[in-house]
């Protein structure tokens, strides 16, 4: 079942996706929904930018997203958020690489905002997913809500 909740916001001309996914469930959902937008995204490579918690079923929610024929070469870049429950990026790629091979490259970059950085540079559609808090870091770094800013003291 669609985890009810993406949201779609722009940086630069590229398509930037954002769902917080964290279950089979969620990523099969999001994996349909990447397929059915797929005419209306921007042409060009397709990203996938993800952290996980450890205690996820991290598997699940790979097998579920690299069914989505719309992801058939991406490149995936694994990242991983501050919190004790996160997963290491180095460790989330190599479960990737594992059982995903139909994707493009796979890398690690720890850093969640480098992460989003480089894979906006690289143009087409990105899609970030995974951990809330990785999606919710990505956001305040990409929309610049005055409703969300902290008080300056």
């Amino acid at each position: 079942m669609w985890s009810g909740w993406f949201e779609l916001v722009s940086r630069g001309g590229v398509a930037v996706l954002l769902d917080r996914v964290h279950n089979p469930g969620g990523a099969a959902a999001l994996a349909q929904a990447i397929d059915d937008l797929q005419p209306h995204l921007a042409r060009g490579p397709r990203t996938l930018v993800m952290a996980a918690m450890a205690d996820k079923d991290v598997d699940g929610i790979i097998d579920a997203l690299a069914g989505a024929a719309a992801l058939l070469g991406a490149t995936m870049i694994a990242t991983t958020v501050d919190t004790p429950r996160a997963m290491a990026a180095d460790d989330l790629a190599a479960r990737w690489r594992a059982r995903a091979p139909r994707l493009g490259d796979v890398i690690a970059v720890p850093d969640p905002l480098e992460a989003v950085d480089r894979a906006i540079a690289r143009g087409g559609t990105v899609v970030v997913c995974g951990s809330l808090y990785l999606v919710g870091v990505v956001r305040g770094h990409l929309v610049d809500d005055p409703e969300l800013r902290d008080p300056v003291p």
